[in-house]
């Protein structure tokens, strides 16, 4: 009788889901921005980051992540883990009202929606002043126990921007930007997952309680 219910329970157990946000759609404090995609794919208990810069006119160097009214602790006590470039991202701050993000790197003059709970959770540092030749950041932490609906708004700073159709990295940009996103694009990673209807469920029920009762019978 337990084989039973546990085969009742794996039928009607949904799988572990993995979900993105991409984020494409930004506002800036210039008459141009940089061409960011940032994807945060939530798996298992951790949030994979890719921020790229497609077609290149950008650079960024300072990234703010809106998570909600939670607490993620201490910047000392955030694992950062499959960091590319090796070296090229920094937890700079958490849990902070502040829009600085490390020398040269801020949102100040940015008009910023508001953001829940009042705070940043997350700002990373990527790269250093000045062009550092990095098209594309990648990196995973925690995912602090929460799931990819928990992530708002997101800024970013770029100190090389480009104009026009000038690229990076043979373009002369010596522009610069702050933009942030509050449109993320939420994209559900696994297959469609068929939950059956109850009455499927219980017509399947019966028909292994009566297996079962026969081979008692039987026996």
């Amino acid at each position: 009788m337990n084989k039973i219910f546990i085969i009742l329970f794996l039928a009607i157990m949904p799988s572990l889901a993995n979900a993105s946000v991409v984020y494409n759609s930004w506002t800036s404090n210039d008459s141009e921005t940089g061409n960011y995609i940032l994807t945060i794919k939530s798996t298992g208990a951790f949030f994979n980051y890719n921020l790229t810069v497609s077609p290149w006119n950008a650079e960024a160097l300072g990234l703010f992540i809106d998570l909600g009214a939670v607490t993620v602790g201490a910047p000392g006590s955030i694992a950062l883990t499959s960091v590319t470039p090796t070296g090229q991202v920094s937890v700079y701050a958490t849990d902070t009202s502040s829009n600085n993000c490390g020398t040269g790197c801020n949102l100040n003059g940015l008009s910023l929606p508001a953001l829940v709970g009042g705070d940043w959770e997350l700002v990373f540092g990527l790269g250093s002043t000045g062009f550092n030749n990095i098209q594309t950041f990648s990196w995973t932490t925690s995912n602090f126990g929460l799931t990819e609906s928990a992530l708002g708004v997101v800024g970013i700073r770029a100190q090389q921007l480009c104009s026009g159709t000038t690229v990076l990295p043979t373009g002369n940009c010596g522009g610069s930007d702050k933009s942030y996103s509050s449109s993320g694009v939420h994209i559900n990673d696994d297959p469609k997952v068929t939950i059956p209807e109850p009455a499927t469920l219980a017509l399947l029920g019966l028909g292994l309680i009566g297996i079962a009762v026969s081979r008692q019978r039987i026996v």
